[in-house]
């Protein structure tokens, strides 16, 4: 432990949260404790917190008040987790049609945190959380962060690209405190070229950050790299944490050549955050459920038994300003009934199916993250679906269907510098985009071998 790391942990980021009365560090202490609780233990405390958010959503919210009536039911008339199964999926589309039904009487809506997510189904969905939500679920990420080996006053780096989530680097004092309060630096995900690779790697070596955590696909793409031209590099990180895209064996193994550690899969969305981690054994996913709970459901709203693949619903127990309850994510997951032998009582998500976004690429061979292309559409007002599809190397289409007049000419001028102004965009409004085969929408796709 380097001297300022021994500081940080023990009196500079303690000083700060505490001074800004930040609940993260006394939940932290919680979580460290609810992970080694039996599956019964476990479980029952997740039940409890359930009722106390369904609870409140009744008295609270006019959509809840709705649901409950409709089904003649009290939240104390629900007496086990199977029971919930009575109350209707939350999907995006009803979040977007009853959005300020859905918000906590409790609540000014210009005072909550506005986020916006795309995820598979196509379609950007505007969803509000409080600041205490906001705060108290980044304990969540600390408890799993520390299975890679990283823990508070280390060093990490984020191979990462949602502009929402790097729009603290604008400035100055953001810049201090993520880099000196946080300990973490940012390297962009949405460029990657081997010119950025090497700004990486010479990034890397001289940061040494304990944990990356990055894009699958990124982190995959950024590996080969490494193991093709710098197998000498001197990156060491304790671990490797993949999130936000489906992490294959062959990406996890070329990934654990390239930086000589384990690789952590990760599973969450921007709706509630943080939902499944792997520990130190990599036997699935345990699931975060002392602050959300997840299942898997058919389409109709029917159970799924376990090591089925289902639609995966998440309920996020502390965002009061709009409770989600049974919210339909557009993801497929299996779950699994096993007891990991790292002895936590979370229960395990085997895997997820799904989530891929794929890489475009430039006529000079530039490489550009499919997500920069989702990032350009969130937020845009009467946007209903959006689909960026790369036909060829010259060519890329771009389908969107609208609920008012919208003008995307911006995006597509963004699109065009992004990939070069060598390429030309086909742009089709549509009534409707429909699914893939499998049933997903394809939010973005590449035609085009890497």
């Amino acid at each position: 432990m380097d001297f300022y790391e021994y500081i940080n942990r023990n009196i500079i980021y303690p000083f700060y949260y505490s001074r800004h009365n930040d609940p993260r560090l006394k939940q932290i202490i919680q979580l460290e404790k609810n992970q080694f609780l039996s599956r019964d233990e476990v479980l029952s405390l997740s039940f409890d917190k359930f009722i106390d958010l369904l609870k409140y959503a009744y008295e609270h919210t006019v959509y809840y008040k709705e649901v409950l009536n409709k089904l003649n039911k009290k939240p104390d008339d629900f007496k086990c987790f199977s029971d919930f199964q009575q109350l209707p999926i939350l999907t995006k589309d009803i979040l977007k049609v009853r959005c300020d039904d859905l918000i906590s009487d409790e609540f000014n809506k210009a005072d909550l945190i506005s986020d916006s997510s795309g995820g598979s189904t196509g379609k950007p969905t505007v969803f509000y959380k409080d600041m205490y939500r906001n705060n108290i679920r980044r304990a969540d990420q600390i408890r799993h962060d520390r299975w890679s080996g990283w823990d508070i006053g280390k060093k990490y780096a984020l191979l990462w690209g949602a502009p929402k989530d790097n729009k603290h680097y604008q400035n100055i004092k953001e810049k201090i405190y993520f880099r000196y309060v946080e300990r973490n630096i940012i390297l962009d995900a949405f460029d990657v070229s081997d010119k950025d690779f090497f700004y990486f790697t010479n990034k890397l070596e001289k940061y040494q950050p304990s944990m990356i955590l990055g894009y699958a696909n990124l982190l995959y793409r950024y590996a080969k790299f490494l193991n093709k031209n710098n197998s000498t590099h001197k990156i060491r990180p304790k671990g490797i944490v993949s999130s936000a895209e489906t992490l294959t064996d062959a990406m996890r193994s070329e990934i654990e050549e390239a930086f000589h550690c384990k690789v952590f899969n990760r599973y969450g969305s921007r709706e509630v955050g943080l939902i499944a981690s792997e520990c130190e054994h990599h036997s699935g996913l345990h699931i975060n459920v002392d602050n959300i709970y997840l299942e898997l459901s058919t389409h109709d709203n029917k159970p799924v038994k376990i090591g089925d693949e289902g639609n995966i619903l998440v309920t996020d127990y502390y965002n009061r300003a709009m409770p989600i309850i049974r919210y339909e994510l557009g993801d497929v997951g299996v779950l699994s009934d096993k007891q990991c032998e790292c002895g936590r009582g979370l229960p395990i998500l085997k895997k997820v199916v799904g989530r891929k976004s794929d890489f475009f690429v430039t006529k000079s061979g530039k490489l550009v993250h499919g997500e920069y292309f989702t990032h350009l559409f969130y937020g845009m007002p009467n946007i209903e679906q959006f689909q960026i599809i790369q036909e060829n190397i010259d060519e890329i289409t771009v389908n969107y269907s609208t609920n008012g007049d919208v003008d995307i000419s911006m995006i597509i001028e963004a699109i065009k510098e992004k990939m070069e102004n060598s390429i030309s965009v086909n742009v089709n409004k549509l009534d409707k985009i429909m699914p893939s085969t499998s049933g997903k929408y394809l939010f973005t796709k590449s035609n085009v071998s890497v």
